[in-house]
């Protein structure tokens, strides 16, 4: 997607804005700063960054209510936008990516929906993706805010937009969001001028709350593996997804596992995964050898492996989207960064652990270049298991202090 983005992008977006340019002279477009009744707001990647939209949604529900904000997303962020509740079911527009023509079709559809529903602004939290700056532009929406390149500080994607903001990489992506939020409200001629000051990053306020059916199911689990009540649980989440740069060695989590079931009697060791990981994280649970080390990957929905997060003492993984939803619960997390830095993409969560090497040519993803690098050998990540145990053992000290025992 990153590759179609890249090359059609550029040539789309141009005549794009070739057309809009021709209309705009033909029959010049006004209302751009007239109050927005309804919002759409799109989010297609980074599945992770939907949790930390709370003070962006809250200033936009402000303005036009829940029943009036829409979500255009990919497919499989549905239980996460069910879970998170922003806005109602009937109002997510979700896009299918197991094949271009389901995306396509998916596209089409929202797109008719959307002009149908004659929605006023258009809110585009992809930051400098050319896709979602084409969705604005096609959608119809009088108003359009997203963030602009004016001096080549980002890549090219037209001048598509009504309301172009400016990114600030020195802020919280959260405080980013919440930027682009209050900025639909600003006249577009004010911009990128913006006379207000964003909250600092806090801990979202919606936190999971496990159904019955959600907790015996974990329940289950975890007899299976022979954890018992006072126990010790800590997950490990070594899949990652589409940035392989990101990850952490299967080999360091075995490493960091058998210094945990050494170093902690009464703790079990859980290996957690999306369903397409499950083979690969049930290796790294047979390599450790031991009984008290077992792999639950693709054995959970959202909620489920919410309920077990809410179970669990610590979470060890990489900068991904479980570090993110672990901010929902009360779980302790230890996040491991390398490519990208914490200062801009740090989880919320009030027990959230940075382990970071912090050398000199990190982070070399960024907003800007589409997280691309012409990095091959992420040594950003060649972080030692005896350092990841030293934040797992602080984390469970801190938890032991205020959590009392079962």
């Amino acid at each position: 997607m990153r590759r179609i983005d890249a090359w059609l992008g550029v040539p789309l977006c141009l005549l794009a804005d070739l057309l809009r340019a021709c209309a705009a002279r033909l029959r010049p477009r006004r209302g751009a700063d007239a109050p927005a009744g309804s919002v759409l707001i799109v989010k297609l990647s980074e599945m992770g960054a939907l949790v930390t939209l709370d003070a962006a949604v809250r200033a936009v529900t402000a303005r036009v209510g829940r029943e009036r904000l829409y979500f255009l997303s990919f497919a499989e962020s549905r239980p996460l936008l069910e879970l998170l509740d922003y806005a109602p079911p009937d109002n997510n527009l979700l896009l299918r990516t197991d094949s271009l023509a389901h995306l396509l079709a998916d596209a089409a559809r929202a797109l008719r929906r959307i002009r149908s529903l004659r929605i006023d602004c258009c809110l585009d939290l992809d930051f400098f993706a050319r896709a979602t700056a084409l969705i604005g532009w096609l959608s119809g929406c009088r108003r359009r805010v997203g963030c602009h390149a004016y001096f080549g500080e980002g890549p090219y994607r037209g001048d598509l937009l009504t309301h172009r903001v400016k990114f600030n990489p020195h802020i919280h992506v959260s405080q980013m969001f919440e930027v682009l939020a209050r900025a639909m409200d600003q006249p577009a001629g004010d911009l990128p001028r913006l006379d207000f000051s964003p909250a600092p990053p806090a801990a979202p306020r919606r936190k999971f709350r496990a159904r019955a059916e959600d907790a015996s199911a974990v329940a289950r689990l975890l007899a299976e593996a022979g954890v018992q009540a006072r126990d010790s649980v800590i997950l490990l989440n070594p899949g990652l997804g589409d940035l392989p740069l990101r990850k952490w060695a299967d080999e360091r989590y075995a490493e960091l596992a058998r210094l945990i079931l050494s170093g902690e009697p009464r703790a079990f060791v859980l290996v957690t995964g999306a369903p397409r990981e499950a083979a690969a994280a049930a290796r790294l649970a047979a390599a450790v050898a031991s009984a008290r080390c077992r792999c639950v990957a693709g054995r959970t929905t959202l909620r489920e492996l919410l309920a077990l997060y809410a179970r669990a003492d610590v979470l060890v993984t990489s900068d991904s989207g479980p570090a993110h939803f672990a901010a929902l619960t009360d779980v302790a997390a230890v996040v491991l960064f390398g490519p990208e830095t914490p200062l801009l993409w740090g989880p919320l969560g009030a027990g959230v652990s940075v382990v970071s090497r912090r050398l000199a040519c990190s982070p070399c993803f960024t907003v800007h270049n589409g997280r691309q690098s012409a990095c091959r050998r992420n040594i950003c990540m060649d972080i030692p298991p005896a350092e990841v145990y030293a934040a797992v053992r602080e984390s469970l000290a801190r938890r032991a202090a205020v959590v009392p025992p079962l």
